[in-house]
């Protein structure tokens, strides 16, 4: 576990997958980016989704909901998905988190492998959300896009996982592009440049902060402003949020939590001369 300020940082793995590692770097050539990620015979790395957990007063916040388990064989196999692995909701158990504990679910932007958990099939061909109790949270502008059929990254979009937070009455959307606070302790922050919507997120307490962010910097590779996603819609803006973030978390020595990085989930950056900027692993 780790502690920022009055706030307990938990991690729940919600288990293993793979993506194209050319996608997951752009234009960054192979030889660079397979020296810390590499690469299977069909060019796919390792991966692993990272839930955070964050508590303090009470309060339960769970950040981004995995890959969930609702596949079929075919993309099972594509994405290498580990069907024996351990999943969220197994990590809750590990932690003794109940599902009905979970009082807010931010979810940074709505592609499958972000809130594959934030519904669970209901047993009759439909889904509910996984948590009774809790009030989800997403930028206006990605549901907006998660809703168009004709968008660049429709295919990482499926209904089925967040339609019905909206039919629940669970569902909140956030707008505008200045800071959001959730709790008095943790702040949404719109970046864009994944998606329209992407948030990434800040922890503050007893003057201490964390940031996540989100699929600006998926894993420890992506610490480098330059190395960005294929997927991203908007890559850009993820350059200009990704020097502003990531710059603070350097200049401040906060700890950065990863989404999909499974060595080395959480870190500090380091810089230790003018081309070379490390990331020291943190134990959570």
């Amino acid at each position: 576990m780790l502690r920022i300020g009055e706030v307990e940082v938990l991690r729940a793995d919600d288990g293993p997958f793979r993506l194209d590692g050319g996608a997951m770097f752009g234009a960054v050539p192979k030889p660079l980016w397979e020296k810390e990620c590499p690469a299977d015979a069909r060019n796919r790395i390792s991966m692993t989704c990272n839930c955070w957990l964050l508590r303090s007063g009470g309060h339960l916040v769970m950040v981004d909901a995995g890959m969930g388990r609702d596949w079929d064989a075919k993309l099972s196999a594509i994405y290498g998905l580990d069907a024996s692995a351990p999943t969220l909701l197994d990590g809750l158990d590990r932690l003794g988190v109940r599902r009905e504990e979970v009082r807010t679910v931010l979810l940074t932007h709505l592609h499958f492998d972000h809130c594959g958990w934030a519904t669970r099939p209901d047993g009759a061909g439909g889904h509910v959300p996984t948590f009774p109790n809790a009030e989800y949270l997403v930028h206006e502008l990605e549901w907006a896009d998660a809703h168009d059929p004709d968008g660049r990254d429709a295919g990482s979009y499926l209904g089925q996982l967040y339609d019905p937070l909206e039919k629940a009455g669970q569902l909140r959307r956030l707008s505008g592009r200045a800071e959001i606070a959730v709790t008095d302790w943790l702040t949404a922050v719109p970046s864009g440049g994944h998606t329209r919507g992407h948030l990434a997120w800040r922890v503050d307490s007893g003057g201490q902060r964390a940031l996540g962010p989100g699929e600006l910097c998926p894993l420890a590779a992506h610490r480098r402003p330059r190395w960005i996603m294929g997927y991203d819609c908007y890559p850009v803006e993820t350059l200009e949020a990704k020097r502003r973030l990531l710059g603070a978390a350097e200049s401040g020595g906060w700890p950065v939590l990863l989404n999909h990085d499974p060595a080395q989930p959480a870190g500090r950056l380091v810089r230790r001369g003018p081309r070379q900027l490390d990331f020291d692993p943190l134990a959570v």
